[in-house]
Parts: C-alpha cells; structure tokens; sequence
C-alpha cells in the first residue's frame, strides 16, 4: 500500500478539523447513538460547496470523479448522483444525508466558502495553509448515524483540483467501498444456507448467497445461482476446470462464448443460448481476491435476441487447487435502471472463496 493510500484510509486527522455540529453532539453527551438515522437514496451525493466553485473548474473535477458512467451498461448510468448544496442553505434535514462531501478552498472568500470555513478551527485553517499535503479527511456519523463524510480542502483551488485529478480512482474506490458495505450489510441478514453448504460440499468454493436466490443449476463444474421476479433477474454462475497449457486468458471472451453455449442454453428451446453484445464490451486485468484475474464488463444478449443487459465476469487461476475459475453476474431488467441490481450482484461475487482461502 502506498503512503498516499496509507494517508487516505488510517492516519486521523480529527485532531486537525472539528466539524460544526459538534455542538448538537454535545446536547446529547457526545452520545452518536442520540443522533437520526442518516438517509438518503443509494449511490447519492450530496455535496456542499459555493456554487460558483461547483459550477466551475472545481466542480467538473468532481464531477469527472464521481458522476463518470459505469462502463458496460445499456444505458447511460452515473457511479453516484452528485447534488449541489448551497452551504448557506444547510439544514438539519439535509444534514441527514447517507453520503456527503464538504469542498472549501482558502482563497475563496464569497459568503458561501466562508460559511463553510467555519466547519474548520483556527488550528485546522493554520494546519491547512502551512501542509499542502492535507486535502481529504474522511468521518462517520457525523451528524446522524450511519452517515459517511468526506472532507476535500486547500489553499486554492487549483491546489485541490490538482489533488482530486491525482487520486480520482482512490477517491472513487472509496465511496464505492462504503456503498458495497451498505450493501452487504442488507442483502446478507438472511441467507441461503443450504444452497452454500451444497456449493461448499460438492465444488469445493464458497459463495454467499441471499435470501430469495435458488440453485438454477448444479452439474460437475457449473454452478448457477438466481433470483426471479415479475419484473427482473439476478443471476450469477461459476464454471471451472482444470488448468492447464491452454490459456484462456488470450481471448476471454471466446472463453465465455464457450461457456455460455454450453451451459446457458432454454431448457425448452435449447436452440437459445447466451451470446454476447460485442460492441460494448470493457476488458482489463485486476486484482481479484488476491489473484491476477481478466475482468470483463458488457453486454449479454440471448441468440434469438429475446432478452439482454449487463454483465461482469472474471476469469482466474486458483493455483492450491489447479483450476481455472470463470465468475459472471448478470441481470436482465427491461425497461428499468441496472446499477444497483448490478451493485447487488458484485458483492455476491466478491464473497466467492476457493482453495486456501477456505481453511
């Protein structure tokens, strides 16, 4: 881990600012569990700055970081929504907010940025303009609870904008991060137990599996997990097999045709099977659970072209076990937004264990 990544995540910089509704904090005892509950819709925003610095340079900066379009989607569907708010105009509602961002430069001196330095002591002001290094502090529960903050600040703003262009992925991957969480902590209250253990007994991986999934398939090497309903699906399958000389990290999209012909097909019309939409299609190497691994992002469609939406996948080695593993999730939603049903599948994946991870 890089010192910057080191700097971001762990050292605490509480010492340096006090946030101003330390005073209603203080009505209750300093007790966080006196506080609302924090609210507001998944993947949202809200970000308190001067609007004449959200509507300029600043503002597209963070606007390039966190409302860029997820790749691989049939539609345009941002990371986050951002929300502008007026810091002149906060108030004990909109402090309620799940996620928010506080943005303050010094050289700013228009009412609203002096309404938000006021967010700062006279030490964190002092602190901030001798360190050019501290721009971003993150806090939790702040003014209710389960609330995440984010503090960006600076000397200038061409300062901060440098900071933001520099680490727009670790800031993303942040807020990313906390979202995932809220995620799991929802969708994980109950669980499939018997689907795991089946999964576990009989393949050798773990994967955790929601409420309301079913085991769609079970054969030799191929597991496929989903959940129906009137309006969508959510759907994810494992395939492995031995690895060997033959490296389907080359083509992993010919590697998924492969898989998809063979084990994705209509029981009734075994004529369909899924193929993909290869015009969209988004290919990288990550780092998943530990492994080198190809991540693929794109877009599925059945071969009658009756049905399609988004996908992503991962093609891995799992060397104490000698397998070559081939992870998707995919949803089918017509007709409805797909980030959070896609959301909701990638922390399914992202639980998945193998090999030695299981002892």
């Amino acid at each position: 881990m890089t010192l910057r990544n080191i700097q971001f995540l762990f050292i605490l910089l509480i010492s340096i600012l006090t946030v101003g509704c330390s005073s209603d904090n203080s009505k209750n005892g300093g007790s966080k569990s006196h506080l609302p509950i924090a609210r507001g819709e998944a993947n949202a925003i809200l970000c308190v700055m001067d609007t004449s610095q959200w509507n300029g340079p600043l503002g597209e900066a963070l606007r390039e970081i966190f409302s860029v379009y997820v790749p691989g989607y049939p539609q345009d569907e941002p990371y986050f929504k951002l929300r502008n708010i007026n810091p002149l105009k906060m108030n004990n509602i909109l402090k309620t907010g799940k996620s928010m961002i506080f943005v303050s430069t010094m050289d700013n001196q228009g009412a609203q940025s002096r309404a938000m330095q006021n967010y700062f002591t006279s030490s964190s002001l002092e602190k901030i303009l001798k360190d050019t290094a501290l721009y971003r502090l993150p806090q939790k529960n702040q003014f209710a609870r389960g609330q995440e903050i984010l503090h960006l600040f600076g000397q200038t703003e061409k300062q901060l904008i440098g900071h933001l262009k520099r680490d727009k992925e670790i800031l993303r991957n942040y807020l990313l991060n906390i979202e995932d969480k809220r995620i799991s902590k929802s969708i994980f209250k109950v669980r499939e137990k018997q689907i795991e253990k089946t999964i576990r007994e009989t393949h050798g991986f773990d994967v955790q599996v929601p409420y309301g999934y079913d085991l769609a398939k079970n054969q030799r090497d191929f597991i496929w997990i989903r959940l129906l309903d009137p309006d969508y699906e959510k759907n994810i399958f494992v395939h492995y097999r031995p690895f060997n000389s033959k490296d389907p990290f080359d083509d992993v999209l010919a590697f998924r045709e492969e898989i998809t012909s063979s084990y994705m097909r209509d029981v009734q019309k075994p004529e369909i099977f899924m193929t993909l939409q290869k015009e969209n299609m988004n290919i990288r190497e990550v780092n998943f659970k530990g492994k080198y691994a190809k991540e693929v992002r794109g877009l599925w469609k059945l071969s009658d072209i009756s049905g399609g939406g988004p996908f992503v996948s991962y093609v891995f080695v799992d060397e104490s076990q000698k397998r070559m593993y081939y992870l998707e999730g995919y949803v089918y939603a017509p007709s409805k937004d797909k980030r959070e049903f896609m959301q909701e599948i990638e922390v399914i994946i992202n639980t998945f264990r193998s090999g030695k991870e299981l002892k």
